[in-house]
């Protein structure tokens, strides 16, 4: 589900844009490679300390400590895999709203069982 969310709102907003989308091995992106200061780009990807987090996440700099080694982690163990675009896959689009779904399924069950013991006291 959260998946079909993903998608269904990248491609109601790809229409709106405007910019000259960035083209690697010959698929283009939505957005540009260009080093905007207003919103995230490919540049951003390429320059994540230098560019983005001096420009767009500000509001974020008491928690860069906390943040950071995550991740930092988290793309330094999917180049780590051999194939970083096939592993972000795995790991953004499959691993993590996986566990969103289980988490969400279980604090669900709980509410029900928290219901029917409110219930039975």
């Amino acid at each position: 589900m959260p998946f079909i969310i993903v998608v269904t709102v990248n491609e109601l907003v790809r229409p709106t844009i405007k910019d000259k989308g960035f083209e690697l091995r010959g698929v283009k992106a939505i957005n540009t490679d260009e080093a905007l200061t207003d919103r995230c780009t490919w540049y951003c990807y390429k320059e994540t300390s230098s560019h983005c987090k001096v420009n767009h996440a500000t509001f974020l700099k008491p928690y860069f400590k906390f943040i950071d080694p995550i991740y930092f982690g988290i793309i330094k163990s999917m180049h780590s895999g051999g194939n970083y675009q096939f592993m972000n896959i795995i790991f953004l689009v499959i691993l993590i709203p996986l566990l969103i779904f289980v988490l969400m399924v279980r604090a669900i069950e709980m509410g029900y069982r928290i219901k029917a013991l409110k219930k039975n006291l």
